[in-house]
């Protein structure tokens, strides 16, 4: 995980397909909030069922996603914005023949 910044440093500006292939990766980090990137294998998931106590919003850049929502399932492909309220639980699957790719912010940060 990146050094967490000093709330006077200037932004930073990341190409967050420099990181793609990239399983999980903090890309930036303040105080508020975090940004990462995701890239989940082809029939793969993002890992088990979770809860955060942060908001996390989804960006879908590549790929195909199924996001478990509570007990509601929806498909997310490129372009798809998904809002997560802290203490949701979910879940995000890639049912496609291709790598899903997304941008993910924690706020606060999560990770």
């Amino acid at each position: 995980m990146p050094p967490r910044r000093a709330e006077h440093e200037p932004a930073s500006v990341v190409d967050v397909f420099a990181h793609r292939g990239q399983f999980f990766r903090v890309l930036q980090e303040t105080a508020r909030s975090q940004t990462a990137v995701m890239t989940v294998a082809p029939g793969a998931d993002a890992g088990p069922p979770e809860v955060h106590d942060a908001d996390q919003i989804v960006y879908v850049v590549e790929g195909e996603a199924i996001v478990r929502l509570g007990d509601a399932e929806h498909k997310a492909g490129p372009g798809a914005l998904v809002m997560i309220p802290a203490g949701t639980r979910h879940h995000v699957r890639n049912p496609g023949a291709a790598p899903l790719f997304f941008v993910t912010v924690y706020a606060p940060p999560a990770y």
